[in-house]
């Protein structure tokens, strides 16, 4: 040492030794592409086990517990996205297999419809060829069933007595309509029995002749007797003539005279009349 002087006489001795304390240092170390802090020394003779240490790379959160929390939020949020992503793609496997069937299924009806549209289609026509069949058939069998009464007249409104003879009433009815002794062929009551009305007597006569002279007499000759005769219509013929019978009763009342033949209400000219559709 070099003794010093001071003012007031007091020796201070000055080392000549430099400090071996160096200034403390903090290194930061990048390891594995994170940095590292590597630990305080004060010394250049470092032992190698600290160093060793201070190089470490930093723990992950999983193996540390005291790891940073929003680095353990991202793994977990990862991880769900992972499993969501996996769950959705299934979906859309599941769901694209599904639409693939509907698909399909909506095909198949499709065709079917078509199919079942044809036959509906055939089925049509065919029931209005059947519905035009009928009505010829109807027709024809209402014309055969008109040729079968053609001699027929039917009394109406003759009072009925028990044991009575439908022949010998129909002679007397006949006489009074201005036809004497008429060939006929056989006669009897017909129709259902109601309580105040008298059934009537059909009479099927030889000659067709005799049926129109007694239909033009009866008019006029059997008015006032409370009883009269009319032809033996078809069920569908008497429906078509009660049909326009009002307008045929206002006709006659104008002056216009119709008269009812096979199965139409005809003018003087034995066309069909043309009635007024309301």
């Amino acid at each position: 040492m070099n003794p010093e002087t001071t003012k007031k006489g007091t020796v201070r001795t000055r080392s000549c030794t430099r400090s071996t304390r160096e200034p403390s240092l903090t290194q930061p170390t990048l390891y594995d592409g994170r940095l590292s802090r590597a630990s305080t020394f004060s010394s250049p003779h470092m032992d190698t086990h600290r160093l060793h240490r201070a190089t470490e790379p930093v723990d992950s959160p999983g193996d540390n517990p005291g790891a940073n929390p929003l680095t353990s939020i991202s793994q977990s949020i990862e991880s769900s996205m992972r499993r969501i992503t996996e769950e959705l793609k299934r979906i859309e496997l599941d769901f694209g297999k599904a639409l693939e069937f509907t698909n399909a299924r909506v095909r198949t009806l499709e065709a079917n419809d078509v199919r079942t549209a044809s036959k509906i289609k055939s089925l049509e026509d065919r029931i209005t060829e059947l519905e035009k069949e009928n009505i010829k058939n109807i027709e024809s069998v209402n014309k055969q069933e008109r040729f079968s009464r053609r001699n027929n007249v039917r009394i109406v409104g003759y009072h009925s007595a028990p044991h009575e003879d439908c022949i010998k009433l129909a002679t007397e009815v006949f006489a009074k309509a201005g036809v004497e002794s008429p060939k006929i062929e056989r006669a009897h009551r017909d129709g259902i029995q109601r309580e105040g009305r008298d059934r009537h007597i059909l009479v099927r006569l030889s000659f067709y002749q005799d049926k129109i002279t007694l239909l033009k007499r009866q008019r006029q000759r059997l008015h006032d007797c409370g009883f009269f005769i009319t032809d033996d219509l078809t069920h569908m013929d008497l429906n078509e003539k009660r049909k326009w019978s009002h307008q045929v009763s206002d006709l006659y009342q104008r002056g216009t005279k119709l008269r009812f033949s096979g199965g139409k209400w005809r003018g003087q000219d034995g066309k069909p009349y043309a009635f007024d559709v309301q």
